[in-house]
């Protein structure tokens, strides 16, 4: 509905002017998820991250923490999620934080710290994302699609959510929606913890600070430049801290000094051993093994797409896409990607290739499952034909065919093989998308690729 209305130019730029003068007011985004949804995901993803990460279980650093998380939960106005907090093992500089409250900060971010309140404002950050539930804003803006229709069909409400979600590319990778944030969503986050930290009792503009010190460092090594990867600079943050600040209640902070628990966890960060290295995974995928890649024979022409789990050929001509989890990846024909109705990068020729964990070691179940949620998720996507019995690599599998509207040509149908293989890691799948225009070029293409697929034993 469109409101029609005659405004005097005099009082449209008055309005401006008193807006200008107004707090920015800071609220959770649009979203397909239920607050209770997001406490689910976290919980999910948090077993995913405990089982990468070394969890420190120093008493002390536990206590010193979960105090200074306590400190910051207990001055949030209003309804709170379940937040938790825990200590990795990690010298890189970094915080983050799940989707409905379970929050990890890095040895690195304590020992990088100069005082308790820098530690406070990341991680009021941190809960500014949470609060204002930014990473499922993204899924769901990402998603359009598929998600109300696994919502409608209760996909989220009778199994676990990891796995559900992995169906449309979403995990915990380092380009995972959920956990790589717009400079709009950074900006509201760090006013987010700059009010909190001021409602405990901590100054503010040591956040700014913190971050103004770790952007003179970027480029020094990678325990710098991580924080930023996955926490692009909006902007001058001090500058717009204290221009918020100008709207707080006048309060005394604590002194900016290294407190003696804070010393004290400085010196007991140093006396751990180094973190084991883990490889990070995506949610609902399988970690890769370390070791050297599989390899395949590549036809002429051809070129190999390989990783410690599988390799495949592909034409020399396409791109191809390393997932971050070390698993997946997308090989595109040269006009392949196109722009989704979100403004996604989308597949219109090309294939689509993951491991996952499904819930059944049954290949039929795991790839019915699989199938119904690419359906739902899609309403134009048709089964086509019946599904074959497949052997790649001496391995068990399964060949689906579907159809739906090309994103490549408008009015034209395209084809999709779903190639499903039972791995004693999970179970591989392969989509591979074509329009209907080019099918009889692309389908022994595809054919021809799929037999040079192999396996790690």
């Amino acid at each position: 509905m469109q409101l029609r209305r005659i405004i005097p130019q005099i009082v449209l730029t008055a309005g401006f002017l008193l807006a200008a003068e107004k707090q920015r007011a800071l609220k959770p985004g649009w979203n397909l998820f239920s607050p209770d949804q997001d406490v689910k995901m976290g919980q999910e993803y948090a077993q995913q991250i405990e089982a990468q990460f070394q969890v420190i279980t120093d008493p002390a650093l536990h206590a010193y923490v979960n105090r200074i998380g306590k400190r910051l939960v207990d001055s949030i106005e209003g309804q709170k999620f379940p937040f938790t907090f825990k200590v990795v093992n990690d010298p890189s500089i970094n915080a983050f934080a799940l989707p409905g409250g379970p929050m990890y900060v890095h040895t690195g971010l304590i020992a990088a710290a100069d005082n308790e309140a820098q530690i406070a404002g990341v991680l009021g950050h941190e809960m500014g994302h949470v609060m204002l539930r930014h990473g499922t804003n993204q899924a769901s803006k990402a998603n359009l699609i598929q998600i109300p229709a696994m919502i409608a069909g209760g996909l989220f409400d009778k199994g676990g959510m990891m796995g559900t979600l992995a169906q449309v590319g979403i995990g915990l990778g380092a380009n995972s929606v959920l956990m790589k944030f717009s400079r709009t969503a950074e900006t509201d986050s760090d006013l987010f913890g700059a009010r909190l930290v001021h409602n405990a009792g901590y100054n503010p503009v040591e956040l700014a600070r913190f971050f103004e010190k770790l952007e003179a460092e970027t480029g020094k090594g990678s325990a710098m430049t991580q924080f930023f990867s996955q926490h692009p600079n909006p902007g001058n943050r001090i500058k717009s801290i204290q221009a918020d600040m100008k709207f707080y209640k006048a309060k005394s902070y604590e002194a900016s000094s290294v407190s003696p628990e804070l010393t004290l966890a400085k010196a007991a960060i140093k006396k751990l051993p180094p973190p084991a290295k883990k490889p990070a995974a995506g949610a609902g995928a399988v970690q890769a093994p370390t070791g050297p890649a599989v390899s395949t024979t590549a036809p002429n022409g051809f070129k190999q797409f390989q990783n410690p789990l599988y390799a495949i050929a592909y034409p020399g001509d396409w791109n191809t896409k390393p997932g971050q989890d070390g698993v997946s990846g997308t090989l595109t024909a040269a006009d392949g990607v196109v722009k989704g109705a979100n403004g996604q990068d989308d597949i219109g020729h090309g294939i689509l290739l993951n491991f996952g964990k499904p819930n059944s070691g049954d290949i039929n179940v795991a790839t019915d499952e699989l199938i119904k949620g690419l359906t739902q998720g899609d309403p134009n996507l048709k089964p086509y034909g019946a599904a074959q019995n497949v052997k790649i690599d001496n391995y068990v599998g399964k060949l689906t065919a579907l159809q739906g509207n090309s994103g490549m040509r408008k009015g034209e149908k395209e084809n999709i093989y779903v190639l499903t293989v039972m791995h004693t890691k999970g179970m591989f799948y392969g989509i591979f998308v074509a329009p209907e225009s080019r099918w009889q070029v692309a389908e022994p293409e595809y054919q021809q690729m799929m037999q040079t697929l192999r396996f790690s034993r």
